[in-house]
């Protein structure tokens, strides 16, 4: 049963005493019901001539609701700008293991490749695509001063190359959340292909004698990345690992404890791409080695920082944090 209209009239002046910043989203959405009311209220009080003091007071109430009300709109950017200052790396503290073991996974398959084609330069036939292969030895015979790769598009490409870049590693990124998902192995897969892609070059760019160049290269955007990539497969080993072993819980309830943080790494690896695009396509093929390394070195500092140190202490609602 609806309420009597003074009950509505007072719990809403109760609601906007409070402010709408400090309401749970069940108060939130009541708040925007009983405004709603008011309004027709307030049209019905005026149509029927009722009492002035009664129509001033209803205004009163509809125009503080309003404000709130919209208010709320501006809430919104709270738990997003929360998140990033802390609750994602709360996520990655809470689920170092399944991140670890992506990083470890690429890690290895990537020296082993390149250590393999070190040795034995016609292995990278057999590890890669031949034609990348043969277009890569192609032109490191033919290279001449410093080492630009593919980075040799103009700056007036770039945003258009930046949007490319982005919208491809996180197709990537999602790619190995899901095959991470999906029972761990497919997503381990996934990284040692991505391991054996960056081994082989690596192998050759030695061989060739620009090891340095090329790093110079990968790195300016590669620490963010590729650990972005490592972060999503993380996050899709937190939900395998959940259906492989899900201990004392039911599969479905471990699924579901699970998830939370599972998406939390998945979309901080997002906003990591986002970044890397930017600094892939503006800063890694216009700039020196010496600006490249630079960015580089403090990228990678400020995400080991970011990592260790935000959002401790902090207490967000259950929204944006743990459940």
């Amino acid at each position: 049963m609806r309420p009597a209209p003074r009950q509505r009239w007072d719990e809403l002046r109760r609601l906007l005493d409070r402010g709408a910043a400090k309401l749970a989203p069940a108060d939130v959405r009541q708040l925007c019901r009983l405004y709603r009311q008011v309004t027709i209220d307030l049209s019905h009080a005026r149509a029927a001539g009722d009492d002035p003091a009664r129509i001033q007071y209803l205004n009163m109430l509809a125009a503080r609701a309003h404000g709130q009300v919209y208010a709320t709109e501006r809430v919104r950017f709270r738990p997003v700008v929360e998140f990033v200052t802390g609750g994602f790396a709360r996520a990655l503290r809470r689920n170092w293991r399944p991140v670890a073991a992506a990083t470890l996974v690429f890690v290895l398959s990537t020296l082993a490749s390149g250590l393999a084609v070190v040795r034995d330069p016609e292995v990278a036939y057999s590890l890669f695509d031949e034609r990348v292969v043969e277009y890569e030895n192609l032109r490191l015979e033919k290279q001449e001063g410093e080492y630009r790769g593919n980075f040799t598009f103009s700056t007036a490409e770039s945003p258009l190359v930046a949007v490319t870049i982005i919208g491809n590693n996180v197709k990537v990124a999602i790619l190995a959340f899901g095959l991470g998902a999906a029972g761990c192995f497919l997503g381990v897969l996934l990284l040692v292909y991505n391991g054996r892609m960056l081994g082989t070059l690596t192998g050759l760019v030695y061989n060739g004698g620009y090891l340095v160049g090329f790093y110079s290269l990968i790195m300016t955007h590669g620490v963010l990345e590729l650990s972005a990539i490592c972060v999503s497969a993380g996050g899709g080993f937190r939900l395998g690992w959940a259906v492989l072993a899900p201990g004392r819980l039911p599969r479905a309830d471990a699924l579901r404890a699970a998830s939370g943080d599972a998406f939390r790494l998945l979309a901080g690896a997002v906003l990591m791409l986002l970044v890397a695009g930017v600094i892939e396509a503006f800063v890694t093929p216009h700039f020196g080695a010496a600006v490249r390394w630079a960015t580089a070195a403090a990228t990678g500092g400020l995400f080991a920082g970011y990592v260790a140190f935000a959002g401790r202490g902090q207490s967000f609602p259950p929204s944006i944090t743990s459940r």
